[in-house]
């Protein structure tokens, strides 16, 4: 067999399974997480600072498992195109892009749930002004936005790469590809829509579509194996069953 074919994707005796069982898990866990993060109101910049502090418990506990989640969808990823081969042009700049797009991520969730409830810890202290403590927080908001667009940008950007990959594949790699078309083009144009506003339908939307694009991975990641035929021309590779 040809080791270019592409239905030639791995390795013999490589086994994702554990990737797509961590990918799966984290794109239910993540979408689940963000339900549960808690809303801050108040009628005063006090009162705002003081129902971040209350909250800030549970905040760190949110996106501290949210930066667990990134941890694993990246996991998947790299697996998935360490299983399709890194070689090709259009999968290694898949990853280098959803990788970045992780990264992103990574700033968004530690100022998102770390750094804002310890700005409005600081300015709740005595002798500091709590309404400059009520922008400082809404800066640190704006801040989150942006890290966050970029990062489904970047991670769309790879997904479409990877769609891209896929859909020269067969069977359920071409079903892939077609999903991560339409996923993958969801999040830019939601975003060129959308900004600077992002409201919560918008961002549901764009959780919900890549969380239907982790799943069709973490699928073909949990595939079984089966060793292709020994040619003289080429060393045992291995194509999904």
């Amino acid at each position: 067999m040809d080791k270019n074919h592409p239905d030639v994707i791995a390795q013999a005796g490589t086994d994702t399974r554990a990737a797509g069982f961590l990918l799966l898990l984290a794109a239910v866990v993540s979408v689940v997480f963000v339900a549960l993060d808690p809303v801050v109101t108040g009628d005063s910049s006090r009162t705002i600072l003081q129902a971040v502090v209350a909250n800030s418990a549970m905040h760190r506990v949110v996106h501290a498992v949210e930066l667990a989640c990134v941890a694993c969808l990246a996991f998947g990823f790299i697996s998935l195109a360490a299983r399709i081969g890194l070689r090709r042009p259009a999968v290694l700049g898949a990853c280098v892009a959803y990788c970045v797009g992780c990264l992103a991520m990574v700033g968004a969730a530690v100022t998102d749930g770390f750094i804002t409830g310890d700005v409005a810890s600081y300015y709740l202290l005595p002798g500091h002004d709590a309404d400059t403590g009520r922008e400082m927080v809404h800066l640190c908001y704006v801040v989150i936005q942006d890290f966050a667009m970029a990062s489904w940008f970047f991670q769309a950007v790879g997904v479409l790469a990877m769609a891209g990959a896929l859909l020269r594949g067969r069977g359920l790699q071409r079903v892939a590809g077609c999903l991560g078309l339409a996923t993958g083009a969801l999040a830019p144009i939601a975003i060129l829509v959308a900004y600077p506003a992002m409201d919560t339908s918008v961002v549901v939307g764009i959780l919900l579509t890549q969380m239907a694009w982790n799943v069709m991975a973490a699928i073909l990641l949990l595939r079984p194996w089966k060793p292709a035929p020994m040619t003289s021309s080429s060393p045992r590779e291995a194509v999904p069953a």
